[in-house]
């Protein structure tokens, strides 16, 4: 038997058809000449070397980018065709594929959100929602968002909040749990899915008559996410959900492997479980594999951004402040980070066959649709008092771990830019490595089990790990050279492009010219 959710899913899935934006009747496709394809497509990987974001956060990160230098910088007022066309000599989209009407489409989600902002709402979150509409329309994950429905319907029921709390907020933040838990998605992608949520008519076609009258609330709602999005019981509740999120997107995996076909082998037991063993010694393969190749960036971005700062501040400090220059702290800050984050990921394991026969249970079970145990959330104290305590606590667990840093590197005679250097990189490779092993993982069933020195050592490391996650989110404009590629390269460099494209277009059709 199947539980009501999972037939809820394939019905709606059998239901839903996608429309096929790329047909034939929509007119002339965007083509892109070979070399000049290439030429993009290097770029955007170099882009993304330099760039440390999640996979699947890419192609929307390419949209929203675009869409800034349209907007922003170059203030362009046509900016659905340039979009397309980017995308297309960029690898994101297929080379003779696309139609250009489609440009008219993105224009017109342009054109309504700018409309519907005005001047309440910052064009950088204007721009953040255009590129998530977008991405909804270029690339439909619509299994994605059946399954996260789903999942937010079983998590409705097993939630209990044991204090007072706004019904809807708790609601809200359950929804949002559930999304960052089964989909990773980002706080730009979550304040895109909510907005839908609450607005379900945004994504319709509007006259200008019904933006003016539709904007008021939009802002209102848009401000109100913002707020949820900063709610801390959101991420509270998606540690919670960590284990049961992996059963959905094993569930989720096999439906777009099956589509909507899948119920028979959700109705046997032995077929389904042979199959989740399969599609997870699969999937362990790949984390093997993307574990390496994620590894490799950020060993490469560290160690290139660490010689950079090495010559633009250690080594004229030392030569223009100290009376010599301490070459082995100006090494050890080069090689120590890149070394200790290669160690991290080398060490890394993947989950034991254990995990495997974990998961096999509880995907049966869920998709029976057997009763699930509680998930308790209890209130945060505030209890002024105990938060004192804590506070205290907290920050001598901060004040010991970095100063056993610091007091290793005073003693090895590190100068005070060495110093802070060689912790502003500790940081953040410890925050990189904690994302990398993370994510190696993202199969692993979480299980309360941990002995003294593992507990010490993750005390220890968490105020360095934590530091490091601050630094990234806070600076995440500040990457040098994402700055260099987007503000002072990639306008130059595209146009260049597309100049030469056009170019090669001329002369295509020159020699079809029969008096030529």
């Amino acid at each position: 038997m199947v539980s009501p959710n999972i037939e809820w899913i394939l019905k709606n899935l059998g239901e839903h058809r996608e429309e096929n934006i790329y047909t034939d009747d929509r007119g002339p496709a965007i083509s892109v000449n070979k070399l000049a394809g290439r030429a993009g497509v290097l770029y955007e990987k170099v882009r993304y070397m330099v760039d440390y974001k999640e996979e699947h956060t890419i192609r929307r990160s390419a949209i929203a980018r675009i869409l800034n230098i349209k907007l922003l910088i170059e203030r362009g007022a046509d900016v659905g065709l340039p979009l397309l066309q980017e995308l297309v000599g960029g690898g994101y989209l297929p080379n003779k594929t696309v139609p250009e009407a489609l440009g008219h489409d993105i224009q017109s989600i342009v054109d309504k959100y700018l409309a519907l902002g005005g001047d309440e709402v910052p064009l950088s979150t204007l721009g953040s929602l255009m590129a998530s509409e977008i991405e909804r329309m270029l690339y439909p994950q619509q299994i994605n968002v059946l399954v996260a429905e789903a999942f937010y319907a079983t998590a409705q029921d097993q939630i209990k909040y044991v204090g007072t709390v706004d019904e809807s907020e708790l609601q809200t933040q359950t929804f949002i749990a559930c999304r960052r838990s089964l989909l990773k998605d980002d706080q730009d992608t979550l304040l895109y899915a909510v907005l839908v949520r609450a607005l379900p008519e945004l994504i319709d076609p509007h006259t200008e008559e019904s933006i003016r009258a539709l904007s008021p609330r939009f802002v209102r709602t848009v401000r109100a996410i913002e707020e949820s999005l900063q709610n801390p019981l959101g991420w509270r509740m998606t540690a919670k959900l960590r284990n049961h999120a992996i059963y959905f997107s094993v569930i989720k995996e096999l439906i777009k492997r099956y589509g909507a076909m899948a119920e028979p082998l959700f109705s046997n037991p032995e077929r389904l479980e042979g199959e989740v063993k399969k599609f997870l010694g699969e999937k362990y393969d790949q984390q093997k594999q993307l574990l390496t190749r994620s590894g490799a960036r950020a060993v490469v971005y560290i160690f290139a951004t660490k010689i950079i700062l090495a010559l633009l501040l250690e080594l004229p400090y030392e030569r223009f402040f100290l009376p010599a220059v301490d070459y082995f702290a100006l090494g050890t800050n080069i090689l120590f980070h890149p070394l200790l984050l290669f160690g991290i990921v080398q060490t890394t394991q993947l989950p034991p066959p254990s995990n495997t026969d974990r998961i096999v249970a509880s995907v049966l079970s869920v998709v029976r649709g057997d009763k699930s145990e509680r998930i308790y959330i209890k209130p945060q104290t505030d209890n002024w008092a105990l938060l004192l305590v804590f506070g205290a606590l907290y920050a001598a667990l901060f004040g010991i771990s970095f100063g056993l840093v610091i007091s290793v590197l005073t003693a090895l005679h590190f100068n005070i830019v060495s110093i802070i250097l060689f912790l502003f990189f500790l940081t953040f490779v410890s925050y990189f490595g904690f994302r990398i092993r993370h994510n190696a993982n993202v199969w692993k069933i979480y299980v309360e089990k941990e002995g003294i020195l593992s507990l010490l050592g993750n005390l220890l490391a968490m105020p360095i790990v934590r530091t490091g996650r601050w630094l990234s989110t806070r600076f995440a404009s500040m990457n040098i050279f994402v700055f260099l590629l987007d503000f002072i390269l990639e306008t130059p460099f595209k146009f260049v492009l597309g100049t030469f494209d056009s170019f090669i277009t001329f002369l295509k059709e020159k020699g079809e010219d029969p008096y030529y």
